[in-house]
């Protein structure tokens, strides 16, 4: 198994344009990642922490500065340097699992070694191995449908490690199960770096997710803003960003509420079908939002 290898950005910039319109999502920003460390990147949406990501893993360049990985400067390579970099040197986890769901789990974790060349018995092998080894040996012939969310990002996992990557990028990857699979999904990455000597980078709205890894990095506005480690990280977490959780907590009770109260009058035969209907749908698609928004914040 291939260890960690370190991470640098020197003073990146990238900026978006389309059209007459320009957004800067990073703005000189520097990070320095040990091999073999589990950091964690945290900030609110919008302040660069996907874009950060993206740039390490070849998927987009840096409009300025240098990204390198283990001494190899990312932004400098030819797009063939990229996609072999991508392939075997970088281990993709996404926040919607990004699986084929067509193929079962055990063929979603074979595609990317079938991509690098790796012969049919010995991708069989190591796909078991890895499906094994994220706890879903007896799953394998299962389809992503007939998965659970947690189950799914376990998956994606085995296939972020298929090509035994010495980089792991996750981005929100507990953003779409419950808190009960996102405890064993961080406990999973979590061992990557620390049981395996993987480096892994987690960007993450949960300070929850945040707190289970070595460092913690604060992005905001496309730069680095502060570097903790987790005991010092309970003070660390702005006032602005707990007043925000708890006026979803608070808007989402109050939206279950009104939509049991809804149940309650349509029932009664205080309001028609037409009128329950229209409402309640109304409700529950702002409830599905909110709660979307909720797991993003380990809620």
């Amino acid at each position: 198994m291939r260890m960690g290898v370190e991470v640098r950005a020197e003073d990146v910039v990238k900026v978006y344009r389309t059209g007459k319109l320009e957004v800067v999502a990073l703005r000189g920003l520097n990070m320095h990642v040990k091999p073999g460390e589990v950091v964690s990147v945290m900030g609110p949406s919008g302040c660069g922490k996907t874009t950060l990501l993206n740039l390490i893993g070849g998927l987009d360049r840096p409009t300025a500065g240098s990204i390198y990985v283990d001494g190899w400067d990312v932004a400098k390579a030819s797009e063939r340097e990229l996609e072999r970099y991508r392939l075997l040197k970088v281990g993709f986890v996404f926040q919607f699992f990004n699986l084929i769901p067509t193929l079962t789990a055990l063929e979603n974790v074979e595609l990317p070694m079938a991509m690098a060349g790796v012969s049919k018995s010995k991708r069989r092998k190591r796909a078991l191995e890895l499906l094994e080894m994220v706890g879903l040996s007896g799953r394998v012939n299962h389809k992503p449908d007939e998965l659970s969310g947690g189950e799914q990002q376990r998956v994606a996992i085995a296939c972020a490690l298929a090509n035994d990557p010495p980089l792991i990028l996750a981005d929100e990857p507990t953003g779409e199960v419950d808190r009960e699979a996102a405890k064993g999904i961080v406990k999973l990455l979590v061992g990557l770096g620390r049981d395996y000597g993987k480096t892994v980078i987690i960007a993450t709205h949960n300070p929850e997710v945040a707190r289970s890894t070595d460092r913690i990095l604060r992005i905001e506005d496309g730069v680095i803003v502060g570097e903790y480690i987790p005991a010092e990280f309970v003070e660390a977490v702005p006032a602005t960003e707990e007043k925000y959780v708890k006026e979803l907590e608070t808007r989402i009770r109050s939206l279950r509420e009104e939509a049991k109260r809804l149940e309650e009058e349509f029932r009664s035969g205080r309001m028609s079908a037409d009128e329950f209907a229209s409402r309640y749908m109304e409700v529950k698609k702002m409830l599905e939002l909110l709660e979307a928004e909720a797991r993003k914040h380990g809620m």
